[in-house]
């Protein structure tokens, strides 16, 4: 018996671990695109596209009819699954994922003349390609745990072990829950902002997509500690190393 569209469909779906890089690309393409068009000027919807996808933020709510004709708009049902079956077990956190993902850049560009949101390939000033596409390290200066130290250390300088920011980490880590992860990130993103701290919002959305199952949910904290507290050693080192000279 032929198999109907919405079986050929499900089957053509990928695993998780397929799925959660094309979230990543995804994110991508669709922040790509939207900062692109808000730095250039050369679209006039694109600020108010953001200004659409900004709604709710500041009460910790997605408002879904604003930002669903980003988010939908043209939606990989090949790689991502289709939003409308809601008996795919992965497509509820694949939307939270990328709408948290989409709402938190607009609220870093917003006012920002500057690209808030790290590309790999991005063209330089001087009009030449970066080397940026596998570089490791530019991957890991532009992390979710070491954007939160690059914040911390512009605003602490008493050397506490405690932050401000390091609590909000460790807040979220405490009470795992979405929302609550959400409300804390709102708040680390704008100072992200005011400080023209950029950020990789593909590896970003991929921790957002692992921190809502129980079995990944623990190593992206692991992963954020880990970028946190290998840039603060790193500093370390580099004063100490200045100190020597």
């Amino acid at each position: 018996m032929a198999q109907s569209n919405t079986s050929r469909s499900a089957a053509s779906v990928l695993i998780r671990s397929d799925r959660r890089r094309a979230l990543g690309k995804y994110v991508n393409q669709k922040i790509g695109r939207l900062q692109s068009a808000y730095i250039s000027g050369s679209s006039s919807d694109a600020r108010g596209r953001m200004a659409l996808l900004r709604k709710g933020l500041n009460t910790g709510a997605i408002r879904w009819l604003s930002v669903g004709i980003d988010l939908y708009s043209d939606w990989p049902r090949g790689t991502l699954g289709d939003p409308i079956n809601e008996s795919d077990y992965y497509i509820q956190p694949e939307i939270r994922a990328i709408a948290t993902s989409l709402q938190m850049y607009a609220l870093h560009q917003q006012s920002k003349s500057e690209a808030m949101a790290w590309m790999p390939g991005r063209i330089d000033a001087t009009g030449a390609m970066s080397e940026q596409a596998n570089n490791v390290v530019q991957r890991y200066l532009h992390s979710f745990g070491h954007a939160c130290y690059e914040i911390d250390g512009k605003q602490d300088d008493l050397g506490s072990n405690v932050t401000p920011i390091l609590k909000q980490l460790q807040s979220m880590e405490d009470f795992p829950n979405f929302d609550n992860i959400r409300h804390h990130l709102y708040s680390l993103i704008r100072m992200m902002r005011g400080q023209s701290v950029s950020l990789d919002y593909s590896s970003f959305a991929r921790d957002l997509y692992d921190l809502q199952f129980p079995n990944s949910c623990s190593s992206v904290f692991d992963r954020w500690a880990r970028e946190y507290f290998t840039a603060q050693i790193n500093q370390t080192d580099a004063k100490d190393q200045a100190l020597e000279k």
